[in-house]
């Protein structure tokens, strides 16, 4: 009966394998990450607008058989420029200021350098990988000179026995809430944004 239902685990993993997935990826809503930007004065800024550079638009990952080849598509339900901007929006606002297009007087644009999911299969364990890259640049509204310009990142990786969707999904999440924790605590961010 054991060697069955090893059997049976086996079949289904395979045949799941197969099948492209579609992760709801997102920031941790009600996540605090308040750092220096907490300390300056509360100021406005638009939504970010960021354009999708990685080499791979239509993916974030790959499935993998037990020989290590890719054999299905890992995408998100919704644009990767739309989940990090929406986070970056969020952070921006858990710091204590405002993300407003009528009274912003900061613009964030920038680009998606990295999004991805990966799996590291050992004997006994699965490692899920995931990491997010992106360069912004804080511009004056009215005078459109920068103000400042960084890369920041987020990544977050885990070993299990095993997993599906659900673990693929909060690795993706919080890796990208590791990416509003690297901006909330960017002195140097803080403190240019502070002389304006």
């Amino acid at each position: 009966m054991k060697k069955l239902s090893v059997i049976f685990v086996i079949l289904l993993t395979q045949a799941c394998a197969f099948k492209d997935s579609q992760l709801k990826i997102s920031h941790t809503e009600d996540a605090q990450f308040n750092g220096p930007l907490s300390e300056i004065d509360k100021l406005s800024f638009a939504a970010p607008v960021l354009k999708d550079n990685r080499e791979d638009k239509v993916r974030i990952g790959w499935k993998k058989n037990g020989y290590g080849m890719n054999t299905a598509d890992i995408t998100t339900e919704q644009p990767v420029v739309d989940i990090i901007a929406n986070a970056i929006s969020q952070g921006l606002k858990s710091n204590g200021h405002l993300i407003s297009e009528d009274e912003s007087s900061i613009e964030i644009s920038g680009r998606i350098d990295r999004f991805w999911f990966e799996t590291d299969i050992n004997f006994w364990t699965v490692e899920f990988m995931g990491e997010v890259t992106a360069h912004l640049i804080f511009s004056d509204k009215d005078s459109e000179e920068t103000i400042y310009e960084s890369t920041y990142t987020g990544s977050h990786a885990v070993k299990k026995g095993g997993g599906g969707q659900k673990t693929w999904r909060t690795v993706m999440s919080i890796a990208v809430n590791k990416l509003i924790e690297d901006i909330a605590f960017d002195e140097d961010l803080a403190e240019a944004l502070d002389s304006e």
